[in-house]
């Protein structure tokens, strides 16, 4: 039990570590330039938000026993398009305040977990299986991916 707490508390602090870079370059950066063909700043942003509110859902159906919680939409390009067209049209300050808003609830969820639960395997929203560990480890694995593009265009 000690050893899965541990871990726990390495996952709240890599996840936690990643959100607080990527908000200082977030802050430092032009939200609305463009990042990809396509993409802003600002909708990278709404896209690890949508993502994060997939992934929330996954770990409540799981640790509430039900069924998994599939994407609605299995492409996921068609998805990340339905993510940023959902959010096109919000201020800046709506999208940052769902990031911010979307991760508060999940940390919560996930500081709530069991810890003898992290090394479960579930059902992921896109199909594949996964540890508990391992979906959480996701999250910053995405976020710093999207933190490392917008490095990439801002230096």
């Amino acid at each position: 039990m000690e050893n899965n707490t541990s871990q726990l508390n390495d996952l709240m602090a890599y996840i936690d570590g990643v959100r607080q870079k990527m908000e200082e370059v977030v802050a430092e950066t032009d939200p609305v330039r463009e990042l990809c063909p396509g993409w802003t700043i600002k909708e990278a942003i709404g896209h690890i938000t949508a993502w994060e509110i997939v992934i929330h859902k996954a770990i409540r159906a799981f640790t509430a026993g039900d069924p998994p919680h599939f994407l609605h939409e299995q492409d996921f390009d068609r998805f990340n398009a339905e993510s940023i067209r959902a959010r096109r049209s919000w201020s800046l300050e709506e999208v940052l305040q769902e990031w911010k808003d979307i991760r508060s609830d999940l940390r919560k969820t996930i500081k709530a977990l069991n810890p003898d639960l992290l090394g479960e395997e579930l059902v992921l929203p896109w199909g594949s299986e996964r540890t508990l560990a391992e979906l959480i480890e996701i999250l910053a694995e995405h976020e710093s991916e999207h933190m490392e593009n917008i490095l990439k265009v801002t230096s």
